[in-house]
Parts: structure tokens; sequence; C-alpha cells
């Protein structure tokens, strides 16, 4: 700087070289303030992260009778860890005042206050409360004017808010249950969701909506059909409610059929509908397994008028999708050679070597060839509850809804090695058939509910309901039709439909009657006249024909054939009584008996 200073000065006027060193030091002496404030801003800047170091709390989660809780969620602040096998955790933070939150599916929310004051190991430990909605007040399991809470029926019942719903990152409502009620199972998404209480088939499962009885779906679970529950059982669609639609579920984990019918062998689920008004609620949730594979997407409304201050409307819609997963794997067996069972094991060699030429010159794809992950599915449904009161006893409420989806299943491959029942001019690598579900649901529940002078409570109420499924078949063939149309025969096939229709109607009466043991007492009593009807349509001719008289080849998958048609009905009349009282104040004595009829069975009467 000397240098370049003399230089200047040098060639400069006289007059100007006092003027020029005092610009100097003033230069001089801004750098050096510029250098000193950089340096102060550091230390300011990183002295808290040199002196703010973390300390490791550490900890163990439990649950239900003490034992360790696995992926139990804990966090403070932005920090966040889960549970390992053993229910234990690990978490750094900073010294000074923290708030544990723990959380787990099933279970009430935790926070615990903490405080972290130096740099050594702090241990906790936590006990989380099954999360029922304890003392909320359920409709299921009596049928008492006296509200219960689910602490206080005589039957056990489960309450599942929707934020302890939400809180398992499912898509559909049936494996939100499977993620929170313990005695609640599931099947894993396939065309359908078998759902199953206490391990019992899925029809003996009685489903409710807002009280009343809803029906069941078109379809019959396949027996042996690949992580299906309840073979040969028809169960209830639960996905065709939007969940934006829904309040909160109650499960009564007990046989029922002597309250609700034999159909509630295995207990009873009602699922309570919203009754708000003048709020909206928007849903979206998306997300994935890997990268392109399971992709999910879930978008919901709910929106509720106030009906001149007398009623409500609920309105309540959703959307769902979800793509392929993939988990069979790589297919390691033959696909071209067929190896006998008597082959030596150098015979078996060779085929197999061949086998695999073939693979390589074919460009067969040996990781597409499994089907054991889940199908494609978008849905859409819309639901409206409403009720409105025409005078100061007596009342109207309805619901109705409407759910449409379509399903894409892969089904099993079938390999060129089997040409008994592959058109080879079509698929001379084999195919994988796609199955195709276009089952469109509909349901309406009308009534009218009020109070006599005298102190009965009275409801009666109609409810309609009908699932209906066509099912199509792409990208396979009717092997038969090799020596027919050849090239030309066709890859797609509508397979035939199934429709399932129950009309409802019941009428019930009860009192209460407090003169008895000078404690709260209550009678019902009530009639249900049922009418159900189950329908098989067949599918269009070529689906199912065999052409091929000569029993070379066959057809590839069984449509359903005019000897297959079903149109069968049935009625189902039915009358029951209930009788509840507080013998003492901790003594709650229920009795109930029910008799019912079905026209192609006979009749059945039970007792609790």
């Amino acid at each position: 700087m000397k240098q370049i200073a003399t230089n200047y000065a040098a060639v400069l006027p006289i007059r100007q070289t006092n003027e020029f060193n005092l610009a100097r030091k003033h230069f001089l002496l801004q750098r050096l303030l510029r250098n000193i404030s950089m340096l102060a801003f550091s230390f300011v800047l990183f002295l808290p992260i040199a002196v703010a170091q973390k300390s490791a709390v550490t900890g163990t989660v439990r649950g239900a009778a003490g034992s360790p809780l696995q992926a139990a969620t804990v966090s403070a602040g932005k920090s966040s860890v889960l549970t390992d096998n053993n229910g234990k955790f690990s978490i750094a933070l900073t010294p000074g005042n923290h708030t544990l939150t723990i959380t787990h599916t099933g279970y009430k929310e935790v926070m615990h206050e903490l405080l972290v004051t130096n740099v050594n190991t702090k241990s906790v430990e936590v006990s989380l409360v099954p999360g029922t909605m304890l003392d909320e007040v359920v409709l299921l399991g009596s049928r008492s004017l006296v509200q219960r809470s689910n602490l206080n029926t005589a039957v056990p019942v489960d309450v599942f808010s929707v934020k302890q719903l939400e809180q398992t990152g499912q898509v559909s409502l049936t494996q939100m249950l499977n993620y929170s009620a313990p005695s609640f199972n599931a099947s894993r998404p396939h065309n359908n969701e078998p759902a199953t209480l206490r391990g019992l088939n899925p029809d003996h499962l009685l489903i409710l909506v807002n009280g009343t009885r809803r029906h069941s779906m078109a379809i019959i679970t396949a027996s042996g059909a690949r992580g299906q529950l309840g073979g040969g059982s028809a169960p209830n669609d639960l996905n065709s409610i939007p969940f934006t639609a829904i309040e909160k579920i109650e499960i009564l984990r007990d046989g029922a059929a002597a309250q609700y019918g034999s159909d509630a062998i295995a207990g009873v689920m009602n699922i309570q509908l919203k009754r708000s008004t003048g709020k909206t609620l928007v849903q979206m949730q998306t997300g994935q397994f890997y990268k392109g594979d399971g992709e999910s997407m879930v978008a919901g409304i709910n929106h509720g008028f106030s009906l001149n201050n007398k009623g409500y409307l609920n309105f309540s819609a959703d959307f769902r999708f979800t793509d392929y997963s993939y988990r069979g794997g790589t297919f390691t067996g033959t696909v071209y050679k067929t190896i006998p069972a008597t082959a030596t094991a150098t015979a078996a060699a060779k085929l197999k070597a061949e086998d695999d030429s073939l693979v390589l010159v074919n460009n067969f794809d040996r990781n597409r060839v499994s089907n054991a992950g889940s199908p494609k599915l978008a849905r859409i449904g819309a639901l409206l509850n409403g009720g409105y009161s025409i005078s100061k006893t007596t009342a109207l409420f309805w619901t109705a809804a409407v759910n449409s989806r379509q399903s894409r299943a892969l089904q099993a491959y079938i390999f060129p090695k089997n040409p008994t029942r592959v058109n080879e001019l079509l698929f001379p690598n084999g195919f994988q058939s796609l199955n195709r579900h276009r089952p469109i649901d509909i349901s309406g529940i009308a009534g009218a509910k009020g109070e006599t002078p005298n102190g009965w409570r009275w409801e009666i109420t109609s409810a309609y309901g009908n699932s209906m499924d066509k099912y199509y078949q792409d990208n396979t063939n009717n092997a038969t039709q090799y020596y027919t149309l050849g090239r030309a025969a066709p890859t797609s096939f509508y397979v035939g439909s199934l429709s399932y229709g129950q009309l409802t109607n019941n009428l019930q009466f009860s009192k209460n009657i407090s003169s008895i043991h000078d404690r709260s007492s209550n009678i019902s009593m009530g009639a249900e006249w049922r009418w159900e009807r189950y329908q098989i349509k067949p599918g269009e001719e070529s689906a199912y024909t065999n052409y091929d008289p000569l029993a070379r080849k066959q057809v590839a998958f069984g449509g359903w054939d005019t000897a297959s048609m079903v149109n069968k009905s049935r009625n189902v009349g039915a009358t029951y009584i209930d009788f509840e009282t507080e013998i003492a104040r901790r003594f709650l004595l229920d009795i109930a008996a029910r008799y019912e009829y079905y026209s192609d069975f006979g009749s059945n009467l039970a007792g609790k």
C-alpha cells in the first residue's frame, strides 16, 4: 500500500500530497473498522452454536399392559423420532425447557414436560392410554332413552374419532380401522377389502349408518384368493361412504344377534354421519410406497347448510385414487419349456438352459410376472345427510349416497408353456390378463321419529341399498378361438354382472320407566321387514363358449354363462324386545330377545 501511495505522490502536484495522505488514512481506518465488525458478527453468530451443545434424551414408550410400544412418534419442536422394537427412543435436544409429544395410532396423545440442563443423557418413561374416546355418548349396544357413555354400556363399545383414524396415514376407511380397532381385521386392498370382527366372517359383522342397517356388496369373496379374508362370504363396502361425511365410528365387539339380527354374530359397527352446519372441510392427502409404486391421492369436501334454523343438510364428496404396487419379485421358473416331474437332473438343466435362451431372445420381462401387489383403483362418491323438525315432538331425517369405482387387478400370468390356454397368434409370450371391475353403489334412508304424549318414543325408518358390479377381462383370450378367428380373435370380454338389492323397514317404540327400583329402566320393542334380491347376469357369448369341439384348447377364464343366471329374492321378518334396568348404582341388567323368519331358510330365535 505504501508503494502505491509513493507512486501516486510522485506524479501528483505538491499541493495535493497532504490531501492524499489524509484520504489514505481515512481509507485504512474504514477497512480496519469493517474487519472488526465482521469478526464481531461472526463471534455473535457462531457463539450460540458453540455453546448450545445438544443432550441425548432417551426413554421407553409403553402401551397396554405395560408392553413396549413400537413405532410411536416422539417429537419436540422440529425434531421427531420413532420408537424401536423395544419401545425405546433417543432424541437430541438443546438445554432448556422442552415438551415431548408422544403419539401412536389407537392411543391417546401424551405431552411430557422436560427440562434439559446439561450434556448428560436424560431418560424418561412414558405410558400411553388406549385411544378410545372415554365417556363418549354412544347409540350402539342399548336402545335406552338414557344416554350412556361407552364405559357405561352393558356390552363393550369402542369409539373412534375421525382424528384418530386420520393418524393412521391410510387411504381407505377399512385400512384406517384395521390399524386402529384391536378386534377389527381387514384384507389388503384388492377388488374389495373384506372386513372382519373378532376373527369371524365378514358377513357376520352388521354395518349400520346412523343406526340403520346397511346393505352388503354384490361380490362374493373367493375362497383361497390371495390375502383375502372370509372366503365365500358377502362383505360390506365401508369405503363407499365418503370419509369427510363421518363424525365417528362405534364398534360393538360382542355377539349382538338378539339385539340387531342373526347377521350380527361377530358384532355391530355404527357409522355416525356429520350434522354440522356453516362449516366447510377440505381434505387432501397423497403418498406412495416407493417411486413409481403405489401412488395414492385423496381429495374430499364437506359442508353443512342450515334449513330455516329447524334442520340441517350436510353434503360430502370425495375422490380416491391408488395406483398399482408390485411385490412379487423376479420370476425364476420356466416360461416356454415344461420340465417333467420325472426328468433327470441333467435333462432338467438342459431344458432350463434352453428356456433361459428363449427368454433372452424374446426379451421376456421376468419382473412383471407376479401380481402380489395391490390393484389400481379410482373411486368417486357423494353423500347427503339431513334432518328437519316439523314440530316440537316430530322430526324427519334422511340420507342419500352414491359411489362409483373402477379397479384394475392383474391376474395370474398364463405362460406359453401352457399351449392349451394360449392363442399363440395373439400372445406368443403368454399374457397376464387384467380383471376390471365397475361397481356402482346407491343407498337411501328416510324416516321420522317423535314422542307420544304418554312418553313413548317412536321411530319409523325405510332404507334401500343396491350394489351392482360389472366385470370385464382385458389383455386375455379365449384360446378355443384360435381355430376359428386366429389373429382376429378378441382380447377383451364382458364377463357378466352381479347385483344385490335390499329394502329394510323398521318400526320401534321405547319408553323410560323410572318407577322400577327407583332407578332408570327402559323397555324397547319393534319389528322389521326386509326384502333382498340377488342376481347374476351372464356376459357376452365369446367369453365363456368353447369353440374347439376336439378339446385341443380351452377357455382361459370362465365368464358367467346362461346356466349361471340367478334371480332370487327372499323376505325376512323380525320382532324384538329389549329391557334394561339399573338394579343398583353399579349393576346394569339388559335382557334382549329377537325372533326372525326367513322365507328361504326358516326361523331363528336368539336371546341375550
